[in-house]
């Protein structure tokens, strides 16, 4: 018997293979090759058998032909218009099906909070498969007691009638806590609340009706964080002693409607339209749709000495977004996850904090974090809890724009609200076009991201000449931290097109961490009116071994 006998050093994988040759040669796009066997296709993750051992690979990394050949090799009864959703899912909701309308009035106009979290409660631990069938209100306001948390097993569907109504401020509508396998369908949620403008003014917040006055900012988030940590001791076995409680993770991520946290797995969101009326204006969006961040882990003692660590502690992983629209909003996802796809995501109108007036851009002292229809970065700064293995594809931000930018002086600056702002390892992005006018992304730390198929536009003038369409934030120039830097980051086949009538901002910015090593951009086009900036147009890129061709073409005056 022949044995090939290969390691395999690629995507930060270092598998060594002994294999009978009789097993397929998979391609990947940067020409490595491996011998394994396909095991199975579960939205766009892979898993192969090498030497009879599982290795999960993100389906992009594969060459066409071999994407073909996994796709055709995948399970029976897969459903082509829908590849990344529920037909390669093996989890089986239960038959047993029951409507919400037990638990609750169900006339979009009552209170029906209550019934709501009554009706999660009853769902949990596979009893059966809560049914959404008509209009819900669901009032949650600065109410720390309200926020719905979804348990492990719940499988929630709603039908052509279902809705819910929420207006959480300053709190999460749905909590998704140490829990894992949850299977939320079809949902249709109507966002009818909206921000203060001044996260001071709050002066408290409300518990189970009474209001409580705490001075200070962002007090309904920060109490809030207690009702995480006494959920976390009641349901996961978490104990907080000498001062300890669950991890603070600033106001702006506590506004969320869906926030999930720690060992969270193994959930799905498909076919979600997130939204606003019509007739809402920028003050009144959507603050951010879902956020995934790290918490330590179940049935421990955590003390304020314990380390945040991979040993103690993790991030939500194994999560699956597919076909999700988004219409009034200001943060889509932020967060970190190990293991996540997001496939067929729509944007439109979207915007940042602001005003009645369309004023106090950011909120007042900018208190509102900048935010992006993506915003998916390290979740400490020791880098040890970082995304890995995402996979984006077939993403249009329409960037239908409601408001200004939040920064009009280059010597005071707070942030800008792109479409994409990423940092991850083993990772892939493509088929991305977004039309906002802020930009198209900032790349952050990563290693092993392939960025492919992207077009933009943005408009320069809007962003007052201060920020570029595509940035590469890092560490100072004179700093070099392991993980603080960008190794082997290939951007391939992107537009760009700034349509103000002169750019003054390089559109590709600078990325000056000398740590750098192996960044790629290769047939990246870049369109512009009239370049007036100072210096030349071409970015520099510090550290080793980086290939950069930049093409800039120059469109007729306006």
């Amino acid at each position: 018997m022949n044995i090939a006998l290969r390691v395999f050093a690629s995507w930060g994988l270092v598998i060594t293979l002994a294999t009978p040759l009789c097993a397929h040669t998979f391609t990947y796009l940067n020409g490595h090759t491996v011998d394994a066997e396909f095991v199975a296709l579960a939205g766009n993750q892979v898993t192969l058998d090498i030497s009879g051992k599982p290795v999960v690979v993100l389906l992009g990394l594969f060459s066409a032909v071999d994407q073909k050949f996994i796709r055709d090799s995948a399970t029976a009864g897969s459903n082509p218009s829908n590849p990344a959703a529920l037909a390669t899912d093996k989890y089986v909701m239960p038959a047993n099906r029951r409507s919400i309308h037990e638990w609750v009035t169900g006339d979009g106009v009552q209170d029906d909070a209550s019934g709501v979290a009554k009706a999660f409660t009853a769902a949990r631990n596979r009893a059966f498969t809560l049914v959404i069938d008509c209009p819900v209100r669901i009032h949650i306001g600065m109410d720390i007691s309200r926020p719905v948390f979804i348990d492990n097993d719940t499988s929630v569907e709603f039908t052509e009638h279902g809705l819910f109504l929420v207006d959480n401020v300053m709190v999460p509508a749905f909590v998704i806590a140490n829990s894992s396998s949850i299977r939320l369908l079809n949902w249709n949620i109507e966002y009818v609340g909206g921000l203060p403008i001044d996260d001071r003014a709050l002066l408290g917040y409300y518990d189970q009706g009474v209001f409580i006055k705490k001075d200070g900012y962002a007090q309904p988030a920060f109490a809030f964080n207690g009702v995480v940590a006494q959920w976390l001791t009641k349901n996961r076995g978490l104990q907080f002693s000498r001062g300890a409680t669950a991890q603070w993770h600033g106001p702006s991520n506590l506004t969320a409607i869906f926030y999930m946290i720690g060992s969270s797995s193994d959930v799905i969101f498909n076919h979600f339209r997130m939204f606003v009326p019509k007739s809402s204006g920028g003050h009144q969006f959507i603050p951010m749709a879902f956020t995934a961040l790290v918490e330590f882990n179940s049935n421990q003692v955590v003390t304020r000495e314990k380390p945040l660590n991979a040993a103690n502690a993790s991030v939500p992983s194994n999560i699956r977004f597919d076909d999700i629209e988004l219409d009034g909003y200001y943060f889509g996802w932020q967060g970190t996850f190990h293991g996540a796809t997001f496939h067929n995501i729509r944007a439109y109108r979207y915007g940042d904090l602001q005003d009645e007036n369309g004023g106090n851009s950011g909120g007042v002292g900018k208190w509102f974090a900048p935010p992006h229809l993506f915003y998916l970065n390290d979740n400490d700064a020791a880098c040890v809890f970082r995304n890995e293995n995402i996979h984006i594809s077939d993403v249009i931000d329409h960037g239908l724009r409601v408001g200004v930018a939040r920064d009009r002086d280059p010597n005071h600056t707070s942030g800008y609200a792109n479409s994409l702002k990423f940092g991850g390892v083993n990772s892939f992005i493509d088929h991305y076009r977004s039309d906002r006018p802020d930009g198209l992304a900032d790349i952050l730390n990563c290693n092993n991201v392939i960025i492919s198929d992207v077009e933009a536009t943005y408009d320069s003038s809007f962003l007052n000449d201060i920020f570029p369409g595509i940035r590469f934030p890092g560490p100072a120039a004179n700093i070099g931290l392991p993980g603080k830097s960008i190794v082997n980051l290939t951007i391939r086949n992107l537009t760009l097109v700034d349509k103000a009538a002169v750019t003054r901002k390089r559109p590709v910015y600078n990325s000056t961490t000398p740590l750098n090593k192996n960044i790629t951009l290769e047939n990246v086009k870049v369109e512009l009116h009239k370049w007036a900036g100072d210096g030349k147009i071409d970015p520099t890129f510090r550290g080793e071994n980086n290939h950069i061709d930049i093409k800039y073409i120059i469109l007729p005056k306006i």
